[in-house]
């Protein structure tokens, strides 16, 4: 099977010849090390969720970590301050939208004109030329909302002004709607949502608020993947039990990333892998601070529970960050590659 096949292949339900390995997000700098290449010292950069990585730099870390998409950002704006942390990534600090004058005085960028629609179709050409999947990363709208209007003005507005907040959702929302068809037509194979909507210790507002305020936005969302031939992936950190349903409800196709912290991927598979596909759970704090045979004991643990039938996509359970080594991810990789094929042959142990 070819890169794209083996993901297309689990989305339709059918077992590929191997685990695919999906990755959406890679950071920069942790690309420069991969490819032993010295990082800008004057450039600070988005975190590789939010950024489009050069296309030659994947295919050729495409081959090394025998992964099966390319990732292009179709992003909206966040108007926010940022500041640069560690390895030179910039981290939101805080949102720019805090009253209705500056709601009404933000704008969203034309999906249809030629200008927007003529890189996905050429970064589209580039994966199909290469047999990988083209995977579309952008945001329902739930996590740029917050981070437009930075934390604690957007928890304090849902009290004081809730129906701000959910107009700047709803603006969110329909651009991303918009942006589907856009894909669509270029030859997108799959969208990645990233919008969390949990940390640790559960959802970060009430599920009756995110029902209330937020879901029926992104509901809009849906409606307009399914109208298309993209799948959908849905990329929230925490722990989801409590808005798990709510999430399944709106007809995503994958779940992403299962943060191993919180959430049990083996418990999942038993409870709802007959109606999504799960993605995920390598903790990055192994792939950070292990060393790379506990990492490959833990993937050879993770494909037993998770891989058995399909339905899985071998990641992480985030994204690959700057502070993630090199070893490990390979080590990582490497055992998805090694011991991934199908019918699974695990080591015991």
């Amino acid at each position: 099977m070819t890169s794209r096949e083996r993901l297309l292949c689990v989305l339709a339900g059918e077992v590929p010849d191997r685990v695919p390995y999906y990755e959406a997000g890679i950071d920069y700098p942790w690309i420069c090390k991969l490819l032993d290449r010295q990082l800008p010292s004057k450039e600070n950069f988005d975190s590789g969720e939010y950024r489009t990585n050069d296309i030659d730099d994947q295919l050729r870390l495409n081959e090394i970590l025998h992964r099966d998409n390319l990732s292009y950002a179709a992003l909206p704006p966040i108007p926010a301050h940022k500041l640069p942390g560690e390895d030179q990534i910039l981290f939101f600090h805080d949102g720019k939208i805090k009253t209705w004058a500056d709601l009404e005085a933000f704008e969203m960028p034309d999906v249809n004109t030629p200008e927007f629609a003529q890189p996905l179709r050429d970064f589209v050409k580039v994966c199909r030329e290469h047999d990988y999947a083209a995977v579309a990363m952008s945001r329902c709208g739930i996590s740029a909302t917050y981070l437009a209007m930075g934390f604690e003005h957007f928890f304090l507005t849902l009290i004081d002004d809730p129906d701000l907040v959910e107009a700047l959702m709803k603006r969110y929302a329909e651009w991303a709607a918009e942006l589907v068809p856009v894909l669509a037509d270029a030859g997108f194979d799959m969208v990645h949502t990233a919008d969390d909507v949990a940390g640790k210790a559960g959802p970060l507002i009430s599920p009756q608020m995110y029902r209330d305020r937020f879901w029926k936005h992104v509901h809009k969302v849906g409606d307009a993947i399914r109208a298309t031939d993209i799948k959908w992936v849905f990329h929230s950190d925490g722990q989801l039990s409590e808005v798990l349903e709510d999430m399944l409800d709106l007809g995503i196709h994958v779940l992403n990333p299962i943060e191993p912290a919180c959430m049990d991927i083996g418990q999942l598979k038993q409870e709802i892998g007959h109606r999504v596909v799960l993605s995920g759970n390598t903790d990055v704090d192994l792939l950070s601070q292990a060393t790379p045979d506990e990492v490959e004991r833990y993937v050879v643990q993770m494909l037993g529970k998770a891989a058995p039938g399909g339905g899985y996509f071998m990641s992480s359970g985030n994204s690959v960050a700057s502070y993630t080594t090199v070893e490990n991810v390979r080590r990582m990789c490497d055992t998805n590659f090694k011991y991934g094929g199908y019918p699974l042959r695990l080591p015991e142990g």
